[in-house]
């Protein structure tokens, strides 16, 4: 059978539908975030005060998180390559890895959420939304997840504002490329409500955003039992950012630059060359699924300079 891309029209109209499915959707969690919104405005929802269990001289802490335990036989080798890269650039902070066991070291999180932690819905990926949100609310700091990988130290200009996170810029130069890569994440449509990417999270703690974003997060997780979009996450920051807290957006630095690289370890982004993106950024969103790893090896071994730790 002959692919769809082989016929125009036909691809012309999967694309329309898709994407009217996806900003249909977009707007069906963005509308339960609205009421939530307004029910926090007017105070009708709780704010959560999560206590410090740790003492520390500053906010110069890189937090990431591994469920299983950094030391599990299950570790894939892009993610030890991430946390050797952390080790090697993190300049002067301090680097605390997570995981199932340890985290309740340094915060208590609601009892609600320890017990949908474990159920079959709310799994260790939206666990670690939550986990994020307590920790640089609680103590400031990087959240860097585990599969993110540092080519040089981290921005101070970032680290110097209440937050920061990667954002989608209106002045893309490659919209239709991106568009192609991944319609789910990627969009520019006035409608398209994922802007944002939250894999890399500067904050100063008490950060007024992140304040907001972890009540929220929290409401929902204590009153609902479904995930309403695998990027809901996303769809509040855009809702809050949008109204609310317009006037605490962050400065838009595009979130395609944290993934170049690993789209042209894919094959992909053709328009721009390895070491014009590793100009670029220093910060890198990888991924540890369907990578081809001898070739992402070649790269590390090639192209940059990372103390591998045997």
């Amino acid at each position: 059978m002959r692919k769809i891309s082989q016929f125009p029209l036909l691809k012309q109209l999967w694309a329309f539908w898709r994407e009217k499915k996806i900003l249909d959707k977009h707007q069906q969690v963005a509308g339960y975030w609205d009421v939530v919104i307004d029910d926090y405005k007017h105070g009708k929802i709780a704010k959560y005060n999560i206590i410090a269990k740790q003492e520390f001289r500053n906010s110069k802490i890189i937090w990431q998180y591994w469920g299983q335990g950094t030391n599990s036989p299950e570790l894939p080798e892009v993610v030890k390559i991430c946390f050797d890269s952390v080790d090697q650039y993190k300049g002067d902070y301090i680097v605390i890895r997570l995981n199932d066991e340890n985290f309740s070291e340094y915060i208590d999180l609601p009892e609600f959420v320890l017990e949908k932690k474990n159920g079959p819905v709310f799994n260790r990926t939206f666990f670690s939304d939550v986990l994020r949100l307590a920790l640089l609310k609680t103590y400031g700091g990087v959240w860097l997840d585990a599969t993110v990988m540092l080519t040089g130290s981290l921005p101070e200009q970032f680290s110097s504002l209440d937050y920061f996170v990667y954002q989608r810029d209106p002045n893309e130069q490659h919209k239709d490329y991106w568009e192609n890569v991944y319609a789910y994440y990627w969009g520019w449509n006035k409608g398209f409500k994922v802007c944002m990417l939250n894999s890399i999270f500067f904050a100063k703690k008490g950060s007024v955003m992140v304040s907001a974003l972890l009540d929220l997060m929290l409401y929902y997780w204590k009153t609902q039992n479904d995930i309403l979009d695998y990027f809901f996450f996303q769809i509040l920051y855009k809702q809050l950012t949008a109204r609310e807290y317009i006037n605490e957006v962050c400065p838009v630095v595009s979130d395609t630059i944290p993934h170049i690289i690993q789209t042209k370890l894919s094959g992909g982004c053709k328009y721009i060359t390895y070491e014009e993106a590793l100009k670029q950024s220093n910060i890198h969103k990888l991924t540890y699924k369907d990578i081809n790893i001898e070739e992402f090896m070649t790269f590390v071994q090639d192209k940059i300079n990372i103390n591998l730790v045997k």
